[in-house]
């Protein structure tokens, strides 16, 4: 195959990719992302709790909380999205130490307020 096909063919691909990322992001619910933000930070109580990994489900919740920012414009939601990160920001510096009765109750409650924030979400979108 000819190099000049074969660039043809990968712009072809991309711009298929492309295209298809952008009707993803265009049919984005904020509702549906919201709700499942509410269920990911119930689930970091409980990982946290029974000693399991909790990174992947705060990167799942930093992913969310992304398609979220992107797909809402109002400036009370933005702020309240830029006190979750704050949220996400410090349960990932206290899942990295040792598990201490007080980093404990600290996890509880910053997913406490995580699954706060995203039910005002929710309710504030509805």
């Amino acid at each position: 195959m000819s190099t000049k096909k074969f660039s043809i063919m990968s712009l072809a691909a991309l711009m298929m990719t492309v295209g298809l990322h952008a009707s993803t992001l265009a049919n984005v619910d904020p509702v549906d992302i919201a709700k499942k933000q509410e269920i990911l930070s119930q689930k970091i109580v409980s990982a946290y709790a029974k000693n399991r990994d909790i990174f992947s489900v705060i990167h799942r919740l930093e992913e969310q909380q992304n398609r979220l920012k992107n797909s809402v414009h109002d400036p009370e939601i933005s702020n309240l999205l830029n006190f979750l990160q704050l949220c996400l920001n410090n349960l990932k510096t206290i899942s990295a130490q040792p598990k201490t009765p007080k980093n404990k109750r600290l996890v509880a409650d910053l997913g406490t307020s995580l699954g706060e924030g995203s039910r005002y979400i929710v309710q504030t979108l509805r």
